[in-house]
């Protein structure tokens, strides 16, 4: 298996099969594309190398003792970040539509199906430009990763962005901007307010209530006391 997953690997870091050893950098900076990382996961998926979260991995070392045997159950419902602090900002990403893979079924194809919801799926095979589409989607997904480091763990499926009434990309806590032309996709991601207003607050210290003041206060005493009976009975012993 592991001469399997060098295979996979020089395919997309473009490092010779017998130049890949434990120290091979197989993350972000050497695969040199987000597309083509995450292509490259969905190869190792088909032959059941399986990384929930490629951000943990940054050798072939790293990608070698973490992976599983078992392919991950897909999610088209959104799941909320962790409830973690971390810094938020502007999130943008750029993407060559030449990177994505070709298919003719996009709805069994591993890299869509793990990259995007079956809505999301229904939605780009509907446009003038499937592919154009579905790399203003990744975009999308990426602008939201580099603006809230919270959602970076996640799996792109579980990160599913819907459209208003008038063709506008929305994603919950995000306002979202995605453009494509030229062969060339891009996206724009802005945390809302109330989203950092959210973050702001698990960062700032929780103030205790005069009533949960009180309550440490008895429980401190009550700590001493029962302190004090045990060293007593330890000395009558």
């Amino acid at each position: 298996m592991e001469e399997k997953i060098k295979e996979i690997v020089s395919a997309f870091t473009k490092v010779p099969v017998g130049d890949i050893g434990p120290a091979t950098l197989v993350d972000r900076q050497a695969v040199k594309s987000s597309i083509l990382l995450h292509r490259m996961y969905a190869r190792l998926a088909e032959e059941g190398v399986v990384v929930e979260n490629y951000t943990a991995i940054k050798t072939f070392s790293d990608l070698v003792g973490n992976h599983n045997k078992a392919l991950p159950v897909a999610s088209s419902i959104d799941r909320p970040p962790p409830p973690s602090s971390g810094d938020i900002g502007i999130g943008i990403d750029i993407e060559d539509l030449s990177t994505l893979p070709r298919t003719h079924d996009f709805r069994k194809d591993e890299f869509y199906t793990m990259n995007f919801t079956p809505s999301e799926i229904a939605y780009c095979v509907l446009q003038p430009d499937p592919y154009a589409s579905f790399a203003g989607l990744f975009c999308a997904k990426e602008a939201i990763v580099k603006a809230d480091g919270r959602h970076r763990p996640r799996a792109f499926n579980t990160i599913g962005i819907t459209h208003d009434p008038e063709g506008r990309p929305s994603y919950p806590g995000f306002h979202l901007s995605i453009s494509h032309a030229g062969g060339v996709a891009a996206a724009v991601a802005v945390p809302s307010k109330t989203e950092q207003a959210q973050v702001v607050s698990l960062q700032q210290p929780q103030q205790p209530s005069a009533r949960q003041s009180k309550g440490a206060v008895w429980v401190g005493w009550l700590a001493l006391l029962l302190s004090i009976l045990a060293i007593i009975l330890g000395l009558t012993r």
